[in-house]
């Protein structure tokens, strides 16, 4: 019995520091945010931006878009470009607005992984552009051929380092 006793005692223990840690950590996290400038270039669809905020190498930026044309719009993209304290251009990230009915509302999230990010421009495009202004075909990065090529290297080089032992 006063094992047990002792196991409760000590789980409970590991809990609570669990706990209490990850709080403290996300505090502590919490104050490397800064806030970043942003502009609307567009007025229709309304962009409504709630918190947009980064650190060093990672952001995010919160809010809402409401279709004020009046017109069901099928497909379209959020544009969102990147720059820094010196107004380089960093770099684009994409939120898509897919069956946009008029009047309705869609909350966005979109976290960035671009360094010493100072100042956003959001505006609204049709495509996916590139800086080559060239219609990009975004595909997954592992693909089922990439599984099929790999796995079998995959399996040589495990045994090629389990054999040996």
């Amino acid at each position: 019995m006063g094992t047990l006793k002792k196991f409760c005692i000590y789980f409970l223990i590991f809990i609570i520091a669990f706990f209490l840690l990850n709080c403290l950590t996300s505090l502590a996290m919490e104050e490397d945010y800064k806030n970043v400038n942003y502009e609307i270039k567009d007025v229709s669809p309304e962009v409504n931006v709630t918190e947009c905020k980064a650190k060093y190498s990672t952001g995010y930026i919160k809010g809402s878009v409401t279709n004020n044309t009046g017109e069901y719009i099928p497909l379209s993209y959020m544009k969102i470009d990147l720059y820094d304290k010196d107004g380089i251009y960093m770099g684009t990230e994409y939120k898509e607005l897919k069956y946009f009915n008029k009047n309705e509302t869609i909350k966005f999230d979109i976290d960035y992984t671009y360094e010493n990010i100072d100042r956003l421009e959001i505006k609204f495009v049709d495509k996916i552009i590139n800086d080559d202004k060239e219609i990009l075909n975004i595909k997954p990065i592992i693909t089922e051929e990439t599984i099929h090529i790999s796995m079998p290297i995959a399996g040589a080089l495990m045994f090629w380092y389990i054999l040996p032992y």
